[in-house]
């Protein structure tokens, strides 16, 4: 065996020792708790587009943050097990996925948060904040996250996270939820929320432009549980609403929650 050889062999044996040492100063996970609200779940339109949010849900949830390498410039993490919840029309929407977050910066704190994401199962699709001034002070995290950097119709989740906290991934208790059946609708169609408390609500539907069409409900005081109003598909006028894509949203002191509706005729 040459001396050469010998020197590689040897190169190679200290590296194979020091794997596990190395393995084993990888950091724990640590569990975050999503902060609900402000976080939340956003669809529709934004930007030069000007038209708007077609869908904004309270987003709820948890996932685990991992330091993964420390840099001259920027701290490198993994988030892993992104478990969250926003409302859906019958059931809640379940996100799943995992992702990168970097925070460090040569001249002002910077942060990123870059996350591969799931919809009930779904193909992944990623999301990014881009690489963007701080607005916390870490270990917390305040970033919205969006397929297209929020240029016309895009998807935006607002991640307000700290560790600890609650490790439930359910939907608050107090958020109000709201459903129509049936939906698409030909004549009428009946809408249905819960109030977790009693509550001064709003309840009305709009159009894609953000005009108000009907006020079914307006500053009328309601007590906790399950209540059901009916469209019958007529404007604030009388006159029937043309067939399309309308909005409903209920608004209470506990939050607001729009839905989209479809009316066939």
């Amino acid at each position: 065996m040459t001396r050469t050889q010998s020197i590689v062999l040897v190169s190679i044996a200290g590296l194979l020792l020091a794997a596990p040492a190395a393995r084993a100063q990888v950091a724990d996970p640590v569990l975050y708790s999503v902060d609900s609200p402000p976080s939340d779940f956003e669809y529709g339109c934004f930007g030069p587009c000007e038209c708007p949010v077609l869908v904004r849900g309270p987003l709820t949830g948890t996932f685990s943050l991992r330091q993964s390498h420390i840099g001259p410039l920027y701290t490198d993490y993994d988030v892993l097990n992104v478990l969250w919840k926003v409302p859906g029309t019958t059931d809640a929407i379940k996100i799943t996925g995992s992702g990168t977050y970097r925070r460090g910066g040569e001249a002002a704190n910077m942060d990123q948060l870059v996350l591969d994401l799931s919809f009930d199962g779904g193909p992944a699709q990623h999301f990014d904040s881009g690489l963007v001034p701080t607005t916390v002070q870490f270990p917390a995290i305040d970033k919205r996250i969006s397929l297209h950097s929020e240029y016309c119709h895009d998807s935006v989740l607002v991640v307000v996270a700290k560790p600890g906290g609650t490790a439930s991934a359910g939907l608050d208790s107090a958020a109000p939820s709201l459903v129509m059946t049936p939906n698409p609708f030909d004549a009428t169609t009946a809408i249905g929320f819960t109030l977790s408390r009693d509550a001064v609500v709003d309840l009305a539907v709009f159009d894609v432009g953000g005009r108000r069409v009907r006020a079914i409900l307006s500053g009328v005081t309601m007590p906790h549980g399950t209540h059901v109003s009916v469209w019958d598909g007529r404007c604030d006028d009388g006159t029937n609403a043309a067939p399309g894509l309308y909005l409903v949203r209920l608004q209470s002191p506990h939050g607001a929650v729009t839905r989209a509706l479809s009316k066939l005729r």
